[in-house]
């Protein structure tokens, strides 16, 4: 199938002491799509938070490996070296991302040279180009709380991919935009990955948009995987009776 760049083994993973993950396995794929899909309260978004060692998460068993090391043993401090050069996260709220009262241009700044490397406003201004945003230099002047939802939302995408991860996560990005603003995000994302060979796993509850992006499909339900495969696979010949559920909730999204 290709290089792994991500490994979860028999992941059991609790908050406080009720267990509310159990024996994942799950790959990911040097290059591609891969969309873990579920209702709210599945275990999707605390799958990812495990990966970026989220204090709220309680690893109780099983082992992640990047890369083929071990990382789910790494002290914070080395674990930190990894997050934003290597492993990028694009958390649900983009507001919850940026400082509200500082200037974007500020916050690029700071986030660069927290990671020891230097402010390229012409890297910048291509990233944000290909995510749509055309006026640089009047965004970078802006405030967070000046920019619509959807602005706000390519801009973390931007902050993201200056550092060049990769692995990106992308945590329900699109559920607080309306419907043509989610799908013009999403294909301005696949463009930027294509671009820089970022591999990328986006959390979502809707099948209808994973169908459109991934490669590969995980289906999660009550806090295990219980389907995994191809994306015309999963369509086509769903095995689990609430991947079928899924599938029957998508107006013209029909197993054949």
């Amino acid at each position: 199938m290709g290089n792994k760049i991500l490994e979860i083994k028999n992941l059991h993973v609790a908050y406080e002491e009720k267990e509310v993950l159990t024996g994942i396995d799950l790959d990911v794929i040097k290059g591609e799509v891969l969309c873990i899909v579920g209702e709210s309260g599945s275990g999707k978004s605390t799958l990812i938070r495990t990966v970026i060692k989220d204090k709220a998460v309680k690893l109780i068993d099983g082992s992640i490996l990047y890369f083929g090391q071990e990382i789910s043993s790494f002290r914070e401090r080395d674990y930190q070296k990894l997050l934003g050069t290597e492993i990028g996260f694009i958390q649900q709220n983009p507001w919850g991302a940026f400082n509200p009262i500082r200037t974007i241009e500020a916050q690029f700044k700071e986030t660069a040279r927290s990671h020891g490397i230097s402010f390229d406003r012409e890297k910048l201004k291509d990233i944000m180009d290909t995510l749509g945003l055309k006026d640089t230099s009047k965004i970078l002047k802006s405030c967070p709380y000046e920019l619509s939802g959807g602005m706000s939302q390519r801009i973390a995408i931007a902050a993201s991919f200056y550092l060049n991860p990769k692995l990106l996560f992308c945590d329900e990005i699109t559920s607080a935009l309306d419907v043509s603003t989610a799908i013009s995000v999403c294909e301005e994302l696949c463009r930027l990955k294509n671009n820089m060979m970022t591999t990328i796993v986006m959390v979502t509850h809707n099948l209808g948009m994973a169908s459109n992006l991934a490669d590969r499909i995980a289906i999660m339900y009550k806090g295990e995987v219980v389907e995994e495969g191809k994306t015309e696979e999963i369509l086509r010949n769903p095995q689990h009776e609430y991947t079928k559920r899924l599938l029957r909730d998508v107006p013209g999204l029909k197993a054949v």
